[in-house]
This record gives C-alpha cells, structure tokens and sequence, in this order.
C-alpha cells in the first residue's frame, strides 16, 4: 500500500482532519508532515497576505457547472484556452498559500488523473476547489482526506446551506484567491468545480453577471464513473481506510441535490446566462458544440478562438470516454438515476443549445 500524498493544507483544514483521530493509512512521519506543511502554509499565506491588494475582478466569472465526470474537465479546458479568457492553473490551485509570492514554472513535466487518465500539468486549467479546501473553505473534499466523515459532509451538497455570507468569510476567501489568479491581467476568469454546483444560489447572488454552463451526462453512467473517481483519490490522499457502501449513500445524496440545484439554476438564471450542455453532444461535436454556447453567452470572439479550439479538439481526438463494465445497482440508486434524469431533460427542454434567446 502506497503511502497517501499530502497536500498543503492550512490551519482550519488541518482541524478537521486533526478532529479525525490517529489516521490508519499512514504513520507519524506522515502526521508530522501534515502538522509542519500547515505551519508554513499559515506562514506563507501571511508573507502573501503583505503584498499589495490585488484588483478586484473587472468581469464576472463563467462557471462550467454539473455533476463530477460529466465533462466538466474536457470544457474547462477549451474554454481556458480561448483568447481574452483566463483560468486558475494547477499550480496556483495547489499553493493557494504563496503562488503570489512565486515565479510561473519554467517548465514542468505532465501526469495522469487518477481516476481516468487525462493528463495534466502545472498551467492545466484546474479546480478552484482545491485553494478553497486548503484556505479552510468547507469543501466535500475533505473526504478525500477521511472518507470515514463523508456522511458529515453531505449538508454542504445543500444549496441552501451557501450564500454569499454563509459559511462565514468563505466568500472573502473565495475573492482574494480569484483575484489574485487575475492578478489585473485583461480577461475573463473561467472557473470549473462541480463543488460550485451546489453552491448555485450563491454564485448568482454574488456574480449577477456571471455566465454558467451547465453540462449533463446520463445519471447511471455518472454514478458508476463517480465511484471510480472518488475511490482513486481516496486511494491517493485518505489518511483512513473507507467503506464503498458508505461512498454510494454519498453518491445518491449528492444526485438528489444535484437535481435540487439545476431546477434552482433554471429557475434562477435566463437563457441567455445559462446553458444546459449534453456530455454526449460535447464528446461528439466540440466544436459545434462551443460555437452554440457562444452563440448564446457571447463568450469570445469567435474568429480568433476558433482555431484554438480546434487544435485542442484534434489533440484530443483518441480521447474516449471510459464505458463502464455493467453494475448491478439497487432499487434506490436506480430511482435517483431516474429523478435527475428527469430534471437533466426538463432543465435540457429550458436552458438547452436547441433553445434560442
């Protein structure tokens, strides 16, 4: 059994996982080095903290919005890719502390996700999520670190449970990071977390300019890529053995809020400031398929990102989604599948590419 990683994780995170008691995946080096990455953490962030403010941001984010391993990556990464766009790396994401204080990479050498593959390096568009769940943020991937207090983490799929001030000061946090990603640079931020999903009511408080697309994959195909992807960073970063059984309790909570906030997101947000994508369509027609959703947010100038946009694709034209082998799910897993079916086809009828404003 390979040791897990451990992430620079600041004080209030480091709480949390202290909270869990003497870890069962690793020994006291590895608990030492979790308590002496928080304290320069905290150091860090301080020294980052001295600089001059940041710019607040001069545009509001778009936010590529839906279930994890719904295709949320793959978008991410076109659209960050587009001129007059912006996106926070990888290496920002994971040094929240002190990437102000650092110099870009020179250069840096490419890895593979765990739990499909897809390579990534350290200017790879990448999760915000990561910088809120080390700045203290309450993030369900806390359960990356203890999959055993999973179940403690499910209010935080509740849309009702975020709003601009609440919880307490995740919001300022959230800003101080994103502006300094920008860093006054000319563009607009392009931010991909499926965590933000459930934050929906939130982000169109706070960002009422903000832009969303919303990208929907069949709910059986989801359920069993999600329990992949959640079992590979457990195996990578869990300081504690898990159970399967309570991973998929998880799963099925997070569908159902899932559904609860793509109905709040129609209901919220017009056409024009929200599209409801098909991973399918995606997959089979990127192109076509961002020439739709620019056609409908006005993104970018299409003339110059085209081109862009096609290389990529072309790079990535032996990509193939994973087909899963076939599962024999439970009554209740089957019935969440059908309910967010139902609301993906409903929010698909409204906020749809079909859909002209």
């Amino acid at each position: 059994m390979r040791p897990p990683v451990v992430l620079p994780l600041g004080r209030e995170a480091q709480g949390w996982v202290r909270l869990g008691g003497s870890p069962s995946r690793t020994g006291w080096a590895h608990r030492l080095m979790l308590h002496w990455q928080s304290y320069w953490f905290e150091r860090s962030l301080s020294l980052q903290r001295s600089l001059p403010q940041a710019p607040p941001l001069e545009h509001d984010p778009i936010f590529v919005l839906g279930l994890w391993r719904s295709g949320t990556t793959y978008l991410h990464e076109m659209l960050g890719a587009c001129p007059g766009l912006l996106h926070p790396a990888t290496w920002q994401c994971m040094n929240a502390a002190n990437f102000r204080l650092r110099q870009k990479p020179v250069a840096t050498a490419s890895v593979q996700r765990p739990m499909d593959g897809f390579t990534i390096d350290a200017f790879s568009p990448q999760e915000d999520e990561f910088a809120l769940l080390a700045l203290g943020v309450p993030s369900v991937y806390r359960g990356f670190l203890d999959p055993r207090r999973i179940p403690e983490l499910t209010q935080l799929l509740d849309p009702d449970s975020w709003s601009c001030d609440r919880p307490p000061g995740w919001m300022t946090l959230w800003r101080e990071f994103l502006d300094g990603v920008v860093a006054g640079n000319p563009g607009r931020l392009v931010l991909k977390s499926p965590a933000h999903s459930f934050r929906i009511r939130a982000l169109a408080e706070g960002f009422p300019n903000g832009s969303f697309v919303w990208l929907v994959r069949d709910p059986v195909e989801t359920f069993l890529s999600n329990r992949k992807m959640w079992l590979a960073m457990f195996e990578r970063y869990a300081f504690w053995e898990w159970n399967s059984t309570v991973l998929d309790q998880f799963l099925l909570r997070a569908f159902a809020r899932a559904a609860e906030s793509l109905s709040l997101a129609t209901s919220l947000l017009p056409k024009e400031r929200l599209v409801v994508v098909e991973f399918d369509r995606m997959v089979r027609a990127p192109l076509d398929t961002l020439e739709g959703l620019n056609r409908r947010l006005h993104l970018v100038d299409w003339k110059s990102s085209q081109p862009v946009l096609e290389k990529i694709i072309a790079n990535k034209a032996n990509y193939r989604h994973v087909d899963h082998l076939p599962a024999i799910l439970s009554d209740v897993t089957i019935d969440a599948a059908k309910k967010l079916r139902m609301e993906q086809h409903s929010a698909r009828s409204s906020h749809g590419l079909s859909i002209s404003v």
